[in-house]
């Protein structure tokens, strides 16, 4: 039987709906405001409107109603979003606050798989014949030899569609996945890409502007937010937890077995993940949203979490690693545990 989409619409509130995807909404008059899952929003910029039943996220942009969140959230095709909700009767449904929504994942397909490839490839070349995008990085404490090694690319917004054509792959999935405009111009172009790599090929990538002005600093795909260095670190006795892609960076850069949140909200089973390692050192921002994090992922992981406090006055891992001396102000607050030499390779 055919789906009724306006009735779906009418009976799935989005703030409910968004709520149960993970995504704290506070009340602001007639509207709700929240931290876009989308990319990584420092500040709250994703407002919701149940009169209209809709969302804008005045970050990166992403809007639209019930379905188009779903879509993104759960990496969905229209039909298939719509018929994800039409599948939990409204009678039945729960609003977050008491129970989620059952995840009904969607794997990479092959295709999925040589597209981000296929531009981690092309931006990683480009990277290297861009010398202002390399003197970013190095201004960040990231040099040439760990660029190379994580795959660190730029986009220089023209090459991209036409490698995808030459290769015969799906420009129409590389729009889906946030990779390319509806016009095709190419959606990071002036960033830096970092990229999530897992057994040899790419499986997601987040751009972050060269300036500060630029909103948003950060750019995510259209993709559920992975742990990000997770499939290097398997099974590691110990982990270091940070929040963003740079201080993850830091952190790989001095040795370290790291991964990175990509913001204070983990994404859907992402704390699963966490649990399963024997102890996980919590390094997050030195900010309010940041220690709520690590109040919260302390909770749940109990004695597997490690708290390491940063130096007063410092931001984050990614600030102390610009440092001169970051690295051994950094290990000076290392806790002297068993295992923790296993841990540490020395920097290159």
């Amino acid at each position: 039987m055919p789906i009724d989409v306006e009735r779906v619409k009418r009976a799935y509130p989005i703030a409910d709906i968004i709520t149960a995807e993970g995504v704290e909404l506070r009340p602001s008059g007639r509207r709700f405001m929240g931290r876009c899952p989308f990319h990584r929003d420092d500040r709250p910029s994703l407002v919701v409107y149940p009169d209209t039943r809709s969302f804008h996220c005045f970050g990166c942009g992403a809007s639209g109603d019930v379905i188009d969140f779903v879509r993104r959230a759960r990496n969905l095709g229209f039909r298939e979003a719509v018929e994800y909700l039409g599948d939990v009767p409204p009678a039945d449904f729960v609003p977050s606050a008491h129970r989620r929504v059952s995840p009904k994942p969607r794997r990479l397909s092959l295709d999925d798989r040589l597209i981000l490839t296929a531009a981690c490839e092309v931006y990683h070349e480009s990277l290297l014949r861009t010398p202002e995008g390399v003197r970013y990085l190095e201004s960040r404490g990231v040099p040439t030899w760990l660029a190379r090694r994580a795959r660190l690319g730029y986009s220089d917004g023209r090459q991209l569609a036409p490698y995808l054509k030459r290769r015969r792959l799906s420009l129409r999935r590389a729009r889906e996945m946030g990779l390319l405009y509806a016009d095709d111009r190419d959606a990071m172009r002036g960033r830096i890409v970092i990229p999530d790599l897992r057994s040899g090929y790419c499986a997601w990538m987040t751009g972050r502007a060269l300036s500060d002005e630029v909103d948003p600093r950060y750019l995510g795909l259209a993709l559920p937010r992975p742990i990000l260095g997770y499939d290097a670190v398997r099974g590691r006795q110990r982990v270091f937890l940070t929040e963003g892609p740079f201080d993850w960076l830091t952190l790989v850069g001095w040795g370290l077995p790291a991964i990175a949140l990509l913001g204070t909200q983990p994404a859907t089973g992402s704390l699963r993940l966490l649990e399963r390692m024997r102890s996980v050192v919590l390094v997050l921002d030195a900010d309010g949203p940041g220690q709520e994090a690590t109040t919260a992922i302390a909770a749940s992981l109990g004695e597997r979490a490690v708290i390491l406090s940063l130096p007063e006055g410092v931001k984050d891992v990614g600030e102390l690693g610009a440092q001169p001396d970051g690295r051994e102000r950094f290990f000076d607050l290392l806790p002297e545990t068993e295992g923790r030499e296993r841990d540490v390779a020395p920097a290159r």
